[in-house]
């Protein structure tokens, strides 16, 4: 995958839109990627100002939901979930939020969701002969003091709560190769083409990102 230079808003105006990283668009800001890719294509990058702001959109994913009789949570179904740190317009650090996810087994015992799903991946695989201990019945904690402890200051000038031209320079590859992320998915396309066909149909959430 080759480099791209290109900048994009995330704003309404839509993803593909060519903004100057020089200009007052280039703040410094929290992303928060959820992309779910046992279901194909699909992902949403929402921008946040502050570290509150992500506690709050991120503590309700802790919460199992009704789903065919049974309760479900997308964490456990192999979401991704990271936190990618964006500063003065450019994308520089990420962070996998499952590995700060405990899963409390009613065995007793305690994982990390990071480690319990790729342990069912490995097993599903056939890399691991032992299947991955059932979570029926566990309960989800959230580890918020390693989360900021592993994210960086954000540097001045900062977003505010609310800012709609908000921009992110991306230069493939991602700054942390290692996390399962959708951005590679949209540095592979942009390498490509200026603006996939693809792109108007996926659900960006609101505001556009990207």
């Amino acid at each position: 995958m080759r480099p791209v230079h290109e900048e994009y808003d995330v704003t309404g105006a839509g993803a593909g839109a060519g903004v100057d990283a020089g200009a007052a668009s280039a703040r410094s800001f929290y992303l928060l990627e959820e992309s779910m890719c046992v279901i194909g294509e699909t992902g949403y990058v929402r921008p946040y100002a502050t570290v509150d702001e992500l506690r709050a959109r991120l503590e309700p994913k802790l919460a199992f939901v009704e789903s065919c009789g049974s309760p479900v949570n997308d964490l456990l179904l192999g979401e991704s979930v990271n936190v990618w740190t964006v500063q003065r317009g450019r994308l520089v650090a990420g962070l996998d939020v499952t590995e700060f996810v405990g899963v409390h087994l009613t065995s007793g015992a305690r994982a990390t969701v990071f480690e319990l799903n790729r342990h069912r991946e490995a097993f599903t695989s056939g890399r691991r002969a032992d299947p991955p201990p059932a979570d029926e019945g566990a309960r989800l904690s959230l580890d918020w003091d390693g989360i900021v402890a592993g994210l960086p200051p954000l540097e001045a000038p900062l977003a505010s709560p609310g800012d709609e031209a908000l921009a992110v320079r991306l230069d493939g590859p991602h700054p942390a190769p290692d996390l399962s992320s959708y951005i590679d998915g949209l540095l592979a396309e942009l390498a490509e083409a200026d603006r996939p066909e693809w792109s108007e149909s996926l659900d960006y959430g609101s505001p556009f990102t990207l």
